[in-house]
């Protein structure tokens, strides 16, 4: 055999092999495609599977969610209608200001609730955050006052008497406080609304001060109240100053310890721990309320005339 033989029988030797080769990796990969259709298949049906088990699943849920919310609308039917037979025991006749010191939570839901049921609000009063800075202010703003002390005497004066001295005019044209007045007079109750977070405890700096100026005043009636969220417990600063208190006032249980403590009752109620229950064991009687509140107004009446007499002879 020639050199040119050989060399075609080994091209010819080659294309077999090459031949060969290009066969087994187009089988290789019909056979890699065919396996991996097979493990998608597979795959897709699991998924599949799995759909129809969290849609069973998802079903079961909204079925469940369904319930509890029939089961919650029932229990506010229920709680509505205890409020509405609590509220039948007498007509309360009181004349309540609240005072928000609080700056993170809001109380308007507690404020409409209370003027739904025919509670006589005077005056709301919110403490504004700036108010916290009054002391950094000039005090050429402000005069020969001494702030806050100053200040806070007069909001509690003010609160309970209705006497509108010009801190307070100005405490309210520079937006330190805001003011909402709904009618004139003497509040026999202050509802002190406080509680905050964490990063703004600010107990010492307003409410003990103005506990103070409350607890002077004879006989007035003065409740502590903050909402079950409130991240400080101010309610227990409160009872430690000798306040009735409520620190659930945002649950039907915590309102109606407030009407009660509005009527005359005294405690602590709530869920937290300086609480003695959630609600009052014994409801004050219809003519205990009446004299309680008579007795309240004719010590602040006399309070009134030391309290005016005092500020008309401020020159």
């Amino acid at each position: 055999m020639n050199g040119i033989g050989i060399k075609y029988f080994i091209i010819t030797i080659a294309s077999i092999f090459i031949a060969l080769g290009v066969g087994i990796i187009i089988g290789f990969s019909l056979n890699s495609e065919k396996f991996v259709q097979k493990q998608f298949q597979q795959q897709l049906n699991v998924i599949d599977k799995n759909l129809i088990n969290l849609k069973k699943e998802n079903d079961r849920l909204l079925k469940e969610i369904d319930e509890y919310k029939n089961q919650v609308a029932q229990q506010g039917k229920i709680n509505n209608s205890l409020v509405n037979a609590y509220l039948k025991l007498g007509k309360i006749d009181s004349a309540v200001t609240i005072v928000i010191t609080s700056t993170d939570y809001s109380y308007n839901d507690l404020i409409d609730f209370l003027r739904k049921i025919g509670i006589k609000i005077n005056r709301i009063i919110k403490i504004k955050s700036s108010f916290l800075n009054i002391v950094n202010e000039n005090s050429n703003e402000f005069g020969s006052y001494k702030l806050p002390d100053d200040a806070i005497k007069d909001i509690t004066v003010y609160s309970v008497f209705d006497i509108k001295s010009e801190l307070i005019k100005m405490l309210i044209e520079k937006r330190y406080i805001e003011v909402n007045k709904l009618s004139s007079g003497i509040s026999d109750t202050v509802v002190l609304a406080g509680g905050n977070t964490l990063q703004n405890n600010n107990f010492n700096k307003i409410d003990r001060k103005m506990v103070e100026f409350f607890v002077d005043i004879n006989n007035l009636n003065v409740i502590g109240v903050q909402q079950s969220y409130s991240e400080v417990n101010y309610c227990e600063y409160y009872k430690n100053m000798g306040l009735n208190t409520v620190d659930n006032v945002d649950e039907t249980s915590g309102r109606i310890s407030l009407i009660e403590l509005i009527r005359g009752n005294n405690g602590n109620y709530g869920t937290k721990k300086e609480a003695t229950s959630i609600i009052p064991s014994n409801f004050v009687g219809i003519e205990d309320a009446k004299k309680a509140l008579e007795n309240r107004r004719t010590s602040l009446l006399v309070e009134f005339e030391k309290y005016q007499n005092a500020s008309l002879a401020v020159p």
